[in-house]
């Protein structure tokens, strides 16, 4: 049976703390050591505040002599001084210090983990929401964590000490003040589950809001906004949000309001008791005015310290189901796991009867071939038909449902996987451009003085050496304007050429190309399969295109359809056979001219 995970155990609980605590220890250890030390010293001051305030007042009801009053409350006076003294030391200087410093820690962390993360681990909804949602509240998360650990220790220690004082005084209403919390402690256990709900629902509205904020505020869509009227769908979908939103936060805070109205009642009916009580002992004479005074001031004390305490054991149970999250994420192993062997030259590629399902869909389907060294090999089908899935079943990207990849004729699986991908150089149709240099973007990595004649040479080889000439900072010009105002755009072509000087500014034996001049015009077009043509001699080239002009000359041509080789052979070989590729390539061969 599938847990539900609106709820966690107790047992559950105690994991995801621990967890959670052992991480935030192992980032900043003295950040969470002070606010524990914090939650000490405040809980130890309500204890000494209630002795202090104590002493005075059975020195005046004993009749003792001024002196001996204003002793005591100079030593009052120095404990509270030291106190704020520390207090303020504390959360001005330490805190605000060690708190940034993890932040930024744990945020790194996180970082680092996502790049360990499987590709297909984005493919699967559940848990890409659950790594979003990690990602963007983690730090929130683990403060609110180390916060609430910090006032546990206050609220523990505070009531542990007033109760001891209380006890002392009335026993009676020490357990009518304990007994009403536990009460509400059950009514407040009951409300966190249904605000957990709640919240969940309200967190996929706000993925929805996420979306359409990036969608006007983001460069990625200003032409589809200008030129069209998508802008009203996403209005519409933005009052819908609206709607939706308001209609669950109506219904949380009527659920929310019947229980705190409870839980009201619940002190109502425990401070009238212990009010009515003490009065009636101190009309009999039982205590003098200084008791009383003292016993209702503990009383209302250990009243709110043991409500925070029943507050934050309840958060912290409430905060175990967003921990669990996190822990989830931190603890996902990846499925593509390196293997031992140290890849040799390129000899040969070989897929036998490979099939890949995505999401239980089959997208490659009893597929086999072999490219041997040396070889131009061109890919092409209609959409669909998995062309670009194969090349990321090349890189391990993914790894195959049924079947094997073969490199020179062991499991790619055998492989150390980072040695593997090194040997081949892959620009994908959906290259992207980072916020960085024009030689951090060839280069894919930090960049070094000494690499400065390979960055120029590979994007001479991807065409992109006249764009190069007009940047006045050249190589180091910086690209987009996401850090830097005077950041650079290039247009999709000159784009998609600086993804394409990334495989020349490497060692790569095999080059995989998905659609290398989709962004760009007949022309240019022409000159980058020209270049690429001549700065990839000896090398074992695969391209992915639907221009079937760019595949034409291509040592071998293979045909997909529906995830099914269907074709394989040189251009003319396909054209004499007469089947799909003849045709599609007949079709497209109207639109331009065959030498």
């Amino acid at each position: 049976m599938k847990k539900d995970k609106s709820k966690v155990t107790l047992s559950d609980s105690l994991k995801n703390t621990v967890y959670i605590y052992g991480l935030i220890f192992k980032t900043a250890p003295w950040y969470i050591i002070g606010r524990m030390v914090m939650g000490l010293v405040t809980g130890l001051k309500h204890g000494a505040e209630i002795l202090l305030i104590s002493a005075a007042l059975n020195a005046i009801d004993r009749g003792e002599s001024f002196e001996s009053i204003v002793k005591i409350l100079a030593a009052m006076a120095i404990f509270w001084f030291c106190y704020y003294v520390f207090f303020h030391l504390y959360w001005g200087q330490m805190n605000a210090m060690t708190r940034l410093r993890f932040q930024n820690r744990l945020q790194k962390i996180f970082f680092v983990k996502s790049c360990e993360l499987d590709l297909a681990s984005y493919d699967t909804p559940e848990f890409y929401n659950d790594f979003v949602y990690s990602m963007k509240r983690v730090d929130t998360v683990m403060v609110y964590a180390t916060d609430a650990l910090g006032d546990l220790i206050r609220s523990i220690t505070g009531s542990a000490s007033v109760f001891a004082v209380l006890f002392t005084l009335d026993p009676v209403i020490a357990f009518v003040v304990c007994g009403a919390a536990v009460i509400a402690m059950i009514f407040r256990r009951i409300n966190n589950h249904i605000s957990y709900k709640y919240s969940k629902l309200l967190n996929e509205q706000y993925r929805k809001e996420w979306y359409i904020d990036r969608f006007f505020n983001t460069p990625d869509f200003t032409k589809e906004i200008r030129l069209t009227n998508v802008s009203d769908n996403m209005l519409k979908e933005y009052d819908n949000k609206i709607e939706a939103s308001r209609k669950l936060n109506s219904k949380w805070q009527r659920t929310m309001l019947i229980f705190n109205t409870l839980i009201f009642l619940v002190n109502c009916f425990s401070e009238a008791f212990a009010l009515g009580y003490m009065a009636k002992n101190l009309y009999s004479g039982i205590v003098l005015v200084g008791g009383f005074a003292i016993t209702v001031n503990s009383m209302w004390k250990l009243n709110n310290m043991i409500s925070d305490i029943t507050n934050q054991l309840v958060n912290v149970n409430r905060q175990s189901l967003f921990m669990e999250k996190i822990r989830t994420f931190m603890n996902t192993k990846a499925n593509i796991v390196s293997g031992e062997r140290i890849p040799d030259a390129f000899e040969s590629l070989e897929f036998k009867n490979v099939t890949f399902a995505y999401r239980d869909e089959p997208v490659l389907k009893d597929v086999s071939f072999k490219i041997n060294k040396g070889e131009r090999v061109a890919i092409v089908g209609y959409n669909g038909a998995g062309k670009t899935t194969l090349t990321k079943l090349i890189m391990r990207l993914y790894d195959v449902t049924e079947g094997e990849i073969l490199y020179n004729g062991y499991n790619i699986k055998e492989y150390d996987l980072d040695l593997l991908r090194k040997k081949i150089g892959a620009v994908f149709q959906d290259y992207r451009i980072f916020s960085a240099t024009v030689a951090e973007n060839v280069l894919a990595d930090l960049y070094i003085e000494d690499k400065e004649e390979l960055v120029v040479k590979s994007l001479e080889s991807s065409t992109f050496g006249d764009r190069l000439k007009t940047l006045e900072k050249g190589i180091h010009t910086q690209l987009t304007r996401e850090f830097y105002q005077d950041g650079t755009d290039l247009s999709g072509g000159e784009a998609q050429k600086v993804a394409i000087a990334r495989v020349f500014a490497h060692e790569n034996e095999l080059i995989i190309m998905d659609e290398p001049s989709s962004a760009l015009d007949p022309m240019a077009e022409y000159e980058l399969n020209k270049s690429i043509s001549e700065n990839a001699k000896g090398k074992t080239a695969i391209f992915i295109s639907h221009r079937l002009s760019t595949t034409r000359h291509s040592d071998r041509i293979f045909m997909f359809e529906g995830g099914v080789l269907t074709e394989s052979g040189s251009h003319e070989e396909l054209m004499r056979n007469n089947k799909n590729y003849a045709k599609m390539f007949n079709i497209q061969a109207e639109n331009y001219c065959v030498s």
